[in-house]
């Protein structure tokens, strides 16, 4: 079994395993808003039937995602 401080789910290195320094462990969620302070918001907009592009038609996939 892989340490989940040192890969990811998928298995891709950790900045830790690499020698990165960070102070302390992981947070319960092991994500970014387990820091005090800190949200995330997004919006995924979709838009449109599938089928092929038409330029400033659509169909459109896409999203945004802030952190503050």
């Amino acid at each position: 079994m892989t340490n989940p401080l040192l890969a990811t789910p998928s298995g891709k290195t950790r900045a830790r395993a690499l020698g990165i320094p960070f102070d302390g462990l992981p947070g319960a969620n092991n994500a970014i808003t387990d820091v005090p302070g800190v949200e995330v918001g997004f919006c995924t907009l979709i838009e449109g039937e599938g089928g092929p592009l038409v330029v400033g038609e659509g169909p459109v996939r896409t999203g945004v995602t802030a952190i503050l």
